[in-house]
């Protein structure tokens, strides 16, 4: 599928103007252009959720020693035209994509482009809960499982639930309830539709390593091994501050806040603050493990999910090789 590009000023003075600035239109090294919702930046204080987050500036605005004024998320999930990923409405979402090229697909657009990071995923998701709004998305084949009349565009072309074929749909098909702000301008289908591949953690034999700001150039090389692990020794996913006994076999939770934590277990506010370790908020979606070798991190589920997709939804299952037509990813931009 062909991108028209057309001029930067006309084209980005159009989406400025009807989204009220809050989104905007970034060209990559190609000169393709992609429509990013601009968030600016905040403090945990500013929510006024919960005191477990702390106070100081949210860490999906910190890149070293640098404060970010504000992040640029792809409003949709990627696309990738001659190599780079693109976020534009009105289509098929790419998939059957691993890791390691979703992350290229981004970092190609050129300096500041990366993956969608676990930083900017719970700021966002922090700052909807703050919102008192907590947006639906494709749950259901096509539909919201939790509002079955609310519908979008399969890129199948076959009906909402129709439980047959992929029921990804065209990106940002759906109403605004299906936008992080409840509006056209926000950012769609985090919940649902595919999986999204996120940067900046990863597990290996069940310990947490992780970017501990929004670093997202960083060498995973130098990423933090945190004395965080996960365990599936008890048949359930918990948390624990000692090396498990590592096991093959992938188990998961109900909710992502209902994850177990080790009797004595240190906690770690970084985590919480990435919506990995429980806080005292409530998020939707399940949370997957499997604690042998290298697992990366997806975040949101995807269309036949139900209420186990959500902002809280997490997967920590899979290695970076694989791929899947219900994984995707989306393309973010800092300086």
């Amino acid at each position: 599928m062909s991108i028209i590009i057309a001029s930067p000023d006309s084209l980005r003075a159009q989406v400025e103007a009807a989204t009220g600035g809050k989104v905007t239109v970034l060209y990559d090294d190609k000169g393709f252009p992609s429509l990013m919702h601009v968030i600016p930046k905040f403090r945990y204080e500013d929510l006024g959720i919960d005191a477990t987050f702390g106070t100081g500036v949210a860490t999906a605005f910190i890149k070293g020693n640098t404060e970010l004024p504000e992040i640029f998320v792809g409003q949709y999930q990627a696309q990738v035209h001659d190599g780079r990923a693109v976020s534009l409405p009105g289509r098929d979402p790419r998939t059957s994509i691993d890791y390691d090229a979703a992350k290229s697909a981004c970092t190609a657009k050129g300096a500041g482009w990366h993956m969608m990071t676990m930083h900017e995923w719970a700021a966002i998701a922090l700052w909807c809960h703050a919102q008192g709004f907590i947006p639906r998305g494709n749950t259901d084949y096509g539909r919201a499982h939790d509002a079955t009349h609310e519908i979008a565009r399969r890129q199948d072309g076959d009906s909402p639930r129709v439980s047959s074929g992929s029921a990804r749909i065209l990106t940002g098909s759906g109403p605004a309830s299906w936008r992080h702000d409840n509006s056209m301008g926000g950012i769609a289908d985090l919940v649902g539709n595919v999986w999204e591949w996120q940067h900046g953690m990863k597990l290996v034999d069940g310990q947490i390593h992780l970017l501990e700001d929004n670093s997202f150039d960083e060498d995973e090389a130098n990423w933090t091994a945190l004395g965080h692990y996960f365990s599936n020794e008890a048949g359930t996913p918990t948390l624990k501050n000692s090396s498990p006994v590592v096991e093959d076999a992938g188990i998961s939770v109900s909710q992502w806040d209902n994850l177990a934590k080790d009797a004595g277990y240190t906690e770690s506010q970084l985590l919480q603050r990435l919506l990995v370790s429980p806080a005292d908020v409530s998020m939707q979606g399940r949370f997957y493990v499997n604690t042998e070798g290298e697992r990366l991190p997806l975040r949101g589920g995807y269309w036949s999910h139900g209420s186990v997709a959500g902002l809280g939804a997490l997967s920590l299952y899979y290695p970076r090789s694989y791929s899947s037509s219900t994984f995707g990813f989306r393309p973010a931009f800092a300086l």
